[in-house]
Parts: structure tokens; C-alpha cells; sequence
């Protein structure tokens, strides 16, 4: 089996069916010219150029057949479609063999075609050939975990079974399958992790067991996930419930495993609207920060704010939190960065779970090995051309 070659980055795949059905039967020489006409206004590093409104641009830039091309790349794709970033969706086209620029007429293929009609058959192949079903499926395994717990394995994955070997590059590729994933909702963002979603769990579900995830590790991603929404209801169910005090103290817990140092807990009697006081490096600095609690369901207003603001000097402090187990009325949103003021950060219920769950604080990770046929490995030692050349050669000599 060949090593294929990776797009780095991944168009989504609304925006390549269009750009196929517009450009479907279009001299490939005009595009080209298009390109180049764009690319020759780029400018430099010290005098960049904004191509973020084509509607402005397009008509300002370009004159003749570039115009006319750019602004029906824009306009017919319902402005999906930004003709300056259309290179990174005709890349894509070429490398998974959706159409032919070879010849004058760009013209598509029968798996473009299919791809066009949006065939799930080609859509997995695809996804398969761009690394993106390895991706899901160890974000499915992994949930939740951080782009950097699969790095190793993504790495591996690309020096084995495609050409991609430098690591800036590979990391790179992997960043853009994330967006990609996540733009698709297979995945979702929970803080600063990811997990697989409903709708991913049922796109894995649909591939061959051919160099797929199996219907084991299917399975076990699909009860890992249940267990891991039971946990987080479970999570803030209890949090919720909590005596205020002891909440006061998980906050603490909390704030030193984010590296908080010298945290505390005021004293109930004096705390002047602060409840947990901590230091924390910013930069070279050392800062003072004051921390206030609500454990409570409703929405935090702004009078909380200015009172947190007013106890500042008492502790010494520049800046605070508000941690909540609710919401933030609009008012407090629009005071936290308040011109002249001091900056507020709003932590609401969802974050706080997020936070908790992030550094295992009333929740514990469990991991499950178990083992998988890996034909797709096996199946490179057929093709191995060192192994071929010694096989070879064992003949030779007898």
C-alpha cells in the first residue's frame, strides 16, 4: 500500500462542492490567471493587504475574466467562498482526485461526481484518506482530551501510512482536523478539551471494519461517553447542593491546582464580599487576586461587581474573579471590562464544571486497553520495499 499525501488544510466540504459545481467546465488557464493576478497584490509583511470583504475587493482588484471568475466563485457559492483562500480547496480537489486540472477544462471525476452528490461512501473514504476518521476515533477513545494527547499517535499515524514526516507539519495537520471535526459537530469543545459528540459516535458507526475502529472500541467510546455525561449531571448536581463553605474551599482546591499560590480562605465574618484570596504569576509579575463565590442557580448582576471592585485595595489586590455555579446578567458582562476599572473574570456554572473536570477535582479518569486487529499495519509489511529487496536476495543466494 502506497504512503498518501495529507491536505494540510482540510476545506469544509460545502464550500469544495461548490467550488467544483462552479468551476466544473471552466478553462483551467483562467483560473490560474485569476490566481496569479491575486496573488501579485498580496503586498508584504510590513504592508499587509485585506482580502476579508470580497465584495469590496474583488471589483477593486481584479478587471476582465479574473473578476468575473472571482465574483462567481463568491457569489454563486452563497459567499461560502473567498477566491483569495480558493487554492487550499483546489489543493484538496487534486490531492483526493476529485477533478482534473491537468488539462485546459477543469473537469471532474466520477468520485468528484459522487463526492458532489454528497455519496457517504465517498464522504468515509475521504474522511478516511485525510486521517480525519484516526482522529475521531482516538478522540473517541481519549474523551475528553486535549489536541496534545493525541499528537504522538497522529505523529506515528502520519510517518507510517502517509508521506508527511516533519513535525511542525503533522502538528499543523492535526490542528486543522480538529477545526475541521469540530466545524462538522463530531466533536465539540468542553473547555480547553474536546469530545466526541452524538452525531460522531454515528459517523464512526457507519464505516466497514476494514482498517476501522471496531465495533468493541465503538461500543466502549459510545458507554464511555454516557458514563462521562452521567458524571459531569452527577457533578454539578452535588456542587450545587454543596454548604457554602465548603464550596469556598473546592474553589481553593481548585485554584492551586491552576498554580494559584499562598490561596485562602477569608474569614466569613470579614470577608467584604471576598472569599478566596490567592497570588498568581502574570508574566514576571506576581499578583494579588480576590476571588468571590455564589453557589446559586440565578444570574449574577452587576452590584456584585462594584462591590467586589470597592474591596480591592483591602486585600491588596488588582484584579478578581467571580466564580458561579449560575449565570451572568448582561449588565455584569459589560462592567467586567469596564473602561479605567479593574478587570473582572467571570467564571459561570459551565466553566466551572469544565475547570473542575480539567484538573480531576470530584472527578477521577478511567481507562480501558483492550486489543484491536490491526491489518492496515500488517498489511505494509507486503508492500515494504526493504523487505521486498531482502526476500529478493534470500532467493538469489538459494
Amino acid at each position: 500500500m502506497k504512503n498518501r499525501s495529507l491536505t494540510g488544510y482540510i476545506p469544509a466540504y460545502e464550500s469544495a462542492q461548490e467550488f467544483l459545481r462552479i468551476l466544473q467546465g471552466t478553462r483551467y488557464s483562467s483560473y490560474v490567471s485569476m490566481m496569479n493576478d491575486i496573488l501579485a497584490q498580496i503586498g508584504s509583511q510590513k504592508s499587509q493587504v485585506n482580502w476579508m470583504k470580497p465584495d469590496e475587493w474583488i471589483p477593486e482588484r481584479l478587471e476582465g475574466t479574473s473578476k468575473d471568475l472571482a465574483l462567481r466563485l463568491w457569489q454563486e457559492s452563497g459567499k461560502l467562498i473567498n477566491p483569495r483562500h480558493s487554492q487550499d480547496i483546489r489543493m484538496f480537489a487534486k490531492n483526493r482526485h476529485l477533478a482534473l486540472f491537468t488539462e485546459d477544462t477543469i473537469r471532474l471525476t466520477e468520485k468528484g461526481m459522487k463526492f458532489l452528490n454528497n455519496e457517504s461512501e465517498i464522504v468515509l473514504e475521504i474522511d478516511k484518506s485525510e486521517g480525519l476518521l484516526f482522529a475521531l476515533s482516538e478522540i473517541a477513545e481519549k474523551s475528553p482530551c486535549k489536541r496534545s494527547d493525541l499528537i504522538s499517535a497522529f505523529t506515528t499515524y502520519c510517518q507510517t501510512y502517509t508521506t508527511w514526516r516533519a513535525s511542525s507539519s503533522i502538528d499543523y495537520a492535526l490542528s486543522a482536523r480538529f477545526r475541521h471535526l469540530k466545524e462538522r459537530k463530531l466533536i465539540e469543545r468542553i473547555g480547553h478539551a474536546y469530545q466526541i459528540t452524538d452525531i460522531g459516535l454515528k459517523h464512526l458507526r457507519q464505516l466497514t471494519s476494514d482498517g476501522s475502529p471496531g465495533e468493541a472500541s465503538l461500543g466502549l467510546s459510545d458507554l464511555a461517553k454516557k458514563l462521562s455525561d452521567k458524571a459531569r449531571k452527577d457533578l454539578k448536581e452535588y456542587i450545587q447542593d454543596m454548604e457554602p463553605y465548603a464550596f469556598e474551599h473546592l474553589v481553593k482546591r481548585l485554584l492551586e491546582k491552576m498554580g494559584y499560590e499562598n490561596v485562602e480562605v477569608t474569614q466569613q465574618s470579614n470577608d467584604k464580599g471576598v472569599d478566596v484570596v490567592g497570588d498568581l504569576e502574570v508574566g514576571i509579575s506576581r499578583v494579588r487576586e480576590v476571588i468571590q463565590v455564589k453557589r446559586q442557580r440565578s444570574r449574577v448582576g452587576r452590584p456584585v461587581l462594584d462591590m467586589l471592585r470597592g474591596s480591592l485595595h483591602r486585600f491588596d489586590a488588582v484584579r478578581a474573579t467571580i466564580i458561579t455555579t449560575g449565570g451572568f446578567a448582561m449588565p455584569a458582562r459589560i462592567a467586567a471590562f469596564e473602561k479605567g476599572a479593574a478587570p473582572i473574570t467571570l467564571i459561570d456554572g459551565q466553566r466551572l464544571f469544565d475547570l473542575l473536570i480539567e484538573n480531576e477535582i470530584g472527578i477521577h479518569q478511567k481507562k480501558i486497553k483492550f486489543l484491536e486487529f490491526d491489518a492496515e499495519g500488517l498489511s505494509q509489511l507486503e508492500t515494504d520495499e526493504d523487505l521486498n529487496e531482502v526476500q529478493s536476495q534470500q532467493m538469489e543466494n538459494g
